[in-house]
């Protein structure tokens, strides 16, 4: 496979799961990675064990805080060529009559809100694109609901690609399909 040297990437949720895999499947590959994560503890983890990272706390679900730690990574590695969102929450198994309004919106900010504001936010910057990890839960309505919404919404853009897994998502897979897609070839 090919490397992404000098690739400068951030992974949402990079403390836990598919973040975590995602940002060492693309340290490995040579990408310069900012971890982020709500919790700052996991984001430190995740680059402290990677050879060319650094660790940014931040909720991605919330806008101002997405854009604040973009324009921080960018700052730091002088550019930023790819967002990558995953979600960091588990999926539990539900049925819409036990959903509460909670458990309604969290996984709509978490899959749904990340991705547009990510995709907000890189706009004014021509050369960053975002890759949104869309989780399928076929046994949860609201994150169902979401993942459906983030893939309408990249229909509608070339600056977002989904990269479509099962939940639970293959880890390993996962990361080397969004690998391929932020520019690694086999």
């Amino acid at each position: 496979m090919t490397t992404l040297l000098g690739t400068v990437a951030m992974v949402t949720g990079a403390g836990t799961g598919v973040g975590a895999a995602v940002a060492h499947r693309l340290d490995a590959l040579g990408a310069l990675v900012a971890a982020l994560d709500v919790e700052g503890t996991g984001a430190e983890v995740t680059a402290g064990a990677l050879h060319r990272a650094m660790a940014v706390k931040a909720d991605p679900a919330d806008p101002a805080q997405l854009e604040a730690a973009i324009k921080s990574v960018h700052a730091h590695y002088g550019r930023l060529d790819v967002v990558v969102t995953t979600s960091s929450r588990p999926c539990q198994p539900a049925n819409a009559a036990e959903l509460s309004d909670h458990d309604w919106h969290t996984p709509l900010a978490d899959i749904l809100d990340t991705a547009f504001y990510a995709l907000r936010a890189v706009l004014h910057t021509p050369a960053t694109r975002v890759l949104a990890v869309i989780p399928v839960c076929a046994h949860n309505p609201a994150r169902a609901a979401a993942s459906a919404g983030a893939q309408a919404l990249s229909s509608g853009t070339d600056r977002l690609t989904a990269v479509v897994t099962r939940c639970p998502a293959d880890l390993a897979a996962t990361a080397a399909a969004v690998a391929r897609l932020a520019g690694a070839t086999p």
